[in-house]
Parts: structure tokens; C-alpha cells; sequence
């Protein structure tokens, strides 16, 4: 099979789409949880919350693209908790 970069570009455009739709909706959640975490009086930081993520990233990502998953998934969360500090 031969492979054709452009095809392969297109694929990886339409899924940096997807991913761009699900992080925007992501961080849109993240300031309901700003504003939830505010009005109850808690800290933005949920040590134990962040560490079954990872987790849960760790079980299930194939050990070839562990650290990486691991590494998209930290960055992910510090944006998050740096936007909910905004809000507060």
C-alpha cells in the first residue's frame, strides 16, 4: 500500500477539527467547574481527580504512546486550571 501524505494530511486536519470542537467544549466545562469550585468555597487544584486521569490514561494507552498521552493530558489539565484561576 502506498502511502500519499496529502491523504494523510487531510485526515490529520479533520482530526485536529474534532480535537479543536472537543477542547473548546472542554474548557467551556472547565468554567462551570470554576464556577462551582467558587461558589463552594474549593480549591481549583483536585490532586486525586487529576492522578485517577492519568491513570486511567496510563491503563489505556498502548505503551508506544504512553508518555506522550500522559504528556497531552497534563498540558491539557495545566490549560484548565489556568483558565479556571481566571474566573475566580
Amino acid at each position: 500500500m502506498e502511502l500519499n501524505l496529502e491523504l494523510i494530511r487531510k485526515e490529520i486536519s479533520e482530526i485536529n477539527d474534532e480535537m479543536l470542537a472537543l477542547f473548546v467544549k472542554r474548557m467551556e466545562l472547565s468554567a462551570q467547574v470554576a464556577r462551582y469550585k467558587k461558589a463552594n468555597g474549593l480549591p481549583t487544584l483536585d490532586r486525586k481527580r487529576e492522578e485517577a486521569i492519568l491513570q486511567k490514561v496510563a491503563d489505556n494507552t498502548e505503551d508506544e504512546y504512553r508518555q506522550y498521552a500522559l504528556k497531552f493530558f497534563q498540558t491539557m489539565m495545566e490549560l484548565s486550571k489556568e483558565y479556571q484561576e481566571t474566573l475566580r
